[in-house]
């Protein structure tokens, strides 16, 4: 950029100096003698033990303090957004105040909510979680503090000149900072495909502020000037509280009661010369590795005179606090947003959250459990944020249910560890960070468990954390199969949203090509939105599919094609269909709504069917549905549907259903357009959907919940039907109840007695089996089987060897080798013939014997797969006459290696 971009009248009118900073390079403006550009590590941090500003800020002074004072320089204060960035499918989180505004109101589609705007937005970003607690300054969890201001080519608001006054008269005036404290460097910024000039505002050895001027887009990879000049400003919230402060670390500045609470309950302290010195340290080194954090101990242990280990001693239970308090208010703000824990998407990151900060908790050996920690961060924040304290329940069962889950993955850890263990030992490797990444994807252990699990030592990378959460850091975008549709065909007027109900209709047909018929209007649906297109008839010919191509429809028909182009046609829905999909759609609001009035306000769309027969509904939750939640669901949706509520279908600008409803508009994803189609069910649901829906609840008819189910981790689908289909489920489960009560010899009445009596019985004579299996397998281990005369066990080495074929599953195989090889140096080499066949192999302690090797030997001969580990191997397959051959095979495979002198 050319030095005129930088060149404000502030900096004429007051006398600025433009200079270069001899360390760095960069080019900054100052009314004060620094030599440097003032930002570290060109200068230490000097307001540690000495604020500049004529105040102690605490968090919540600072973030009213900012916009009370933009309030009054005619910027509208806004309320925040989403730390879930749901209006876009290119990220997930909020990472900025201006992500918000991208693309719509940046590109021109959208108008903003106010011009010009002040907000302090919550953020959130991943890429330095390793860092955090380390370093004296990084968070996973900011407020950015922003003014913006969108200028139009024929409505101009400000630009460069009034946002660096207004940046210097907050800082001079409301804060008190003396002029000659602050240096303004020039930088270049981009983002989100836009970029421009910017000033980096230092104070005190730390950017306080930054003030970018987007001027341009990103197009083919090159910069085009954008139609809208945007003000893009970012006070960092916790970076002015910490310099107001002049606290040893932002940590203290910023956590206030809750740091102040966990340091009494954990006796966790250090000498403020430590932490000072550590931060004025970490604050000159760029940290990015293992080493970089040693190399800032090892020189703060040296500056302040203690040993190496010392210092460790000293800050390292700090560290931990203030990871559980950063942790502790990121997952305030993404559970109150709707993330629900999973090993996907938003959920990764949230559960990544969590069992840091369990660890956390665990090394400090905290009486609180995590979600006491997040209550106290909800009392600390409801009076800014009151709309946190409205699933404060929510939270707390989530976090519950979390925590138990970190339980079983502890308790089945060392298992899984050893045997991964032992699988990259023998392949002549080691536990490496392929195998730490992938045992906390797929296991969620951890690299602190997995080193406390491992026999060997394990190498542990500093930015662990950071590169498992780079590998999700970006949406996914699922394979679409799309068929490939003809395009350049003349447009056509859709008209179906203008009446849901019409069934027929005369049409112009504008082009033809192949099967394909394009009309110059069309009441047809066309595929979208999750919900299948019309069927029905254009003149004589059947119409079996509808798709849209660019500002087309087309309507696919079936057979020899009765129309030409030019020609006016007669077409006709297909109503029983259209009105079965706008029963299941309709349906679909209805459930989603119910959900989240049972389950809780964290549920979310996560994905949508709906077909003429049934609807599916995908959601966000943290467990499977329990059948009195079902029920509960099932009763509601009828009662909302009983209550005959009338549908609202407007089309309405972006900015203005953004404002009266909220992002829960959002539930399907993003939608383009500066014109969104909202559906309101007054009292219950608002969706942006492009779909065909009743007119009212009581057209829907009648609900039934088919079935649930958890297709992913923090996923359920829902599946039901409305209507007709609906009442056809229930003659079918009626009928069905009819026939097995029949069928037990009693009534529909009396059948859930009978069942239940029927099932105690059952449990009885299983019990009884099992019994009598016991004393087959120990009458077999006796080698005293009378029915069979059974041979007893051949000895070979010092070691008894025992073969047996039964009748049964690998269950009786497991049961009968701890039978035979408890009472002493034995091996068992067993078959059973069932409905499949199956074999095992079993030693006990002190045989040196691989189980896996022999178990090899008979897997081919009964066609099947074997595995396990030395002391247990067992295999199946379909061949049942192969079981006793093979038990034989690997008898003599067995004698063989212990008569060799294996023991």
């Amino acid at each position: 950029m050319s030095d005129k971009d930088y060149r404000v009248s502030l900096f004429k009118e007051e006398d600025f100096e433009r200079r270069k900073c001899p360390k760095c390079g960069t080019w900054f403006w100052t009314l004060g003698d620094h030599r440097t550009c003032g930002e570290t590590p060109c200068q230490e941090y000097d307001f540690i033990g000495h604020p500049p500003t004529a105040k102690r800020f605490k968090l919540r002074e600072m973030r009213e303090a900012f916009l009370t004072f933009l309030e009054k320089r005619g910027h509208k204060r806004i309320p925040r957004y989403p730390i879930v960035a749901r209006w876009r499918d290119d990220v997930f989180f909020t990472q900025a105040s201006i992500y918000p505004f991208q693309p719509w109101v940046v590109s021109g589609v959208e108008k903003p909510p106010a011009n010009p705007l002040a907000i302090s937005q919550p953020c959130v970003r991943f890429n330095d979680i390793h860092n955090v607690g380390r370093t004296g300054q990084h968070f996973t969890m900011f407020e950015m503090m922003a003014h913006h201001a969108f200028n139009y080519p024929k409505k101009k608001v400000y630009f460069k000149d009034r946002t660096v006054e207004l940046c210097h008269e907050f800082m001079t005036s409301r804060l008190k900072v003396d002029a000659k404290a602050l240096t303004y460097k020039e930088a270049l910024w981009s983002g989100g495909g836009n970029s421009g000039p910017c000033f980096e505002v230092i104070l005190g050895g730390a950017e306080a502020a930054t003030l970018v001027f987007m001027m341009n887009k990103e197009v083919d990879g090159k910069p085009v000037p954008m139609g809208i000049q945007v003000v893009d400003t970012g006070y960092g919230l916790e970076r002015l509280t910490w310099i107001s402060q002049g606290t040893p670390s932002a940590y203290e500045a910023v956590f206030g009661e809750v740091l102040s609470s966990l340091k009494e309950s954990s006796g966790v302290s250090a000498e403020e010369k430590v932490l000072q010195e550590y931060s004025r340290v970490a604050g000159l080194t760029k940290v990015e590795t293992a080493r970089d954090i040693r190399e800032i101990r090892l020189e703060v242990a040296k500056r302040i005179g203690i040993a190496y280990q010392d210092l460790l001693e000293a800050i390292m239970p700090l560290e931990n606090l203030y990871v559980l308090c950063d942790h502790t208010r990121a997952l305030m703000f993404l559970l109150a947003d709707g993330v629900v824990p999973s090993n996907v998407r938003e959920g990764y990151f949230a559960r990544l959250l969590i069992r840091r900060a369990i660890r956390a908790i665990e090394t400090l050996d905290l009486e609180q459990t995590l979600d006491e920690i997040i209550a106290m961060q909800l009392d600390m924040f409801r009076n800014d944020f009151p709309e946190l304290e409205e699933n404060r329940e929510s939270m707390a069962r989530i976090v519950k249910i979390e925590e138990e889950r970190y339980s079983d993955t502890l308790a089945k850890g060392m298992a899984i560890v050893t045997r991964l263990e032992e699988k990259v030992k023998a392949e002549g490797g080691k536990i490496g960070i392929d195998q730490l990444v992938e045992l906390y994807d797929s296991h969620g252990l951890n690299p602190e468990m997995v080193s406390e699990f491992a026999k060997e030592k394990i190498e542990i990378p500093d930015d662990f954390y950071g590169r498992v959460a780079a590998r999700h850091e970006t949406p996914e975008v699922e394979e679409e199969i799309k068929r490939e549709l003809p395009t350049g065909l003349p447009a056509t007027k859709l008209r179906v949203y203008e009446d849901e109900q019409k069934r027929e209709f005369t049409a112009k047909v504008v082009a033809i090509k192949g099967n394909i018929v394009v009309l110059d209007q069309t009441y047809f649906y066309p595929e979208g939105g999750g919900q299948e297109p019309d069927h029905g008839t254009i003149g004589w010919n059947r119409v079996v599919d509808v798709q849209r191509s660019g500002g087309s429809v087309l309507h696919f028909t079936e057979g020899k094609l009765k129309v030409k182009k030019g020609q006016k046609v007669e077409c006709e829905i297909d109503w029983k269909r259209r009105v079965n999909l706008m029963r299941n759609h309709t349906a679909t609001h209805l459930v989603l709504a119910v959900a989240r009035e049972i389950l809780g306000k964290h549920v979310w769309q996560a994905g949508a069917h709906k077909s003429e027969t049934e609807g599916r509904l995908d959601i966000t939750h943290y467990d499977n549905l329990k059948p009195e939640e079902k029920e509960r669901i099932e009763r509601r949706v009828n009662e909302i549907i009983l209550a005959d509520i009338p549908l609202k279908k407007s089309f309405i600008p972006r900015e203005e259903a953004e404002r009266r409803f909220g992002f829960r508009l959002y539930q399907g994803g993003a939608v383009p357009g500066e014109m969104v189609r909202v559906v309101q069910i007054p009292g219950l649901d608002v969706e942006a959907c492009g779909g065909t829906h009743c007119d009212r609840t009581g057209q829907v008819g009648t609900f039934k919940m088919l079935r649930t189910k958890r297709i992913q981790d923090g996923v359920l689908r829902l599946e039901y039907a409305a209507g007709r289909p609906a009442v056809d489920e229930m003659l079918k489960e009626s009928s069905m109840r009819a026939e097995i009560a029949e069928i037990l010899g009693t009534t529909i009445e009396q059948m859930s007695e009978s069942v239940k009596h029927l099932s105690s019985e059952r449990k009885e004579l299983r019990k009884e089996v099992e019994r009598l299996k016991r004393e087959k397998m120990t009458i077999l281990a006796q080698g005293t089987d009378k029915r069979t005369g059974a041979p007893q066990g051949i000895e070979a080495g010092g070691v008894w060897v025992f073969t047996h074929v039964v009748s049964g599953g690998m269950s009786d195989l497991v049961s009968l080798a701890g039978e035979l090889i408890g009472g002493g140096k034995a091996v068992a080499i067993l078959g059973a013939e069932g409905e499949t066949a199956s074999i095992a192999v079993g030693r006990s302690e002190g045989v040196n014997l691989d189980c896996r090797e022999i178990i090899g030997e008979g897997v081919a001969l009964i066609g099947g797969k074997g595995g396990g580990k030395p002391d247990f191997a067992q295999g199946g397959g379909p061949n049942i006459a192969g079981v006793k051959a093979a038990v034989e095979k690997m008898k003599e495979a067995a004698l063989s290696k212990l008569r060799a002198g294996a023991n």
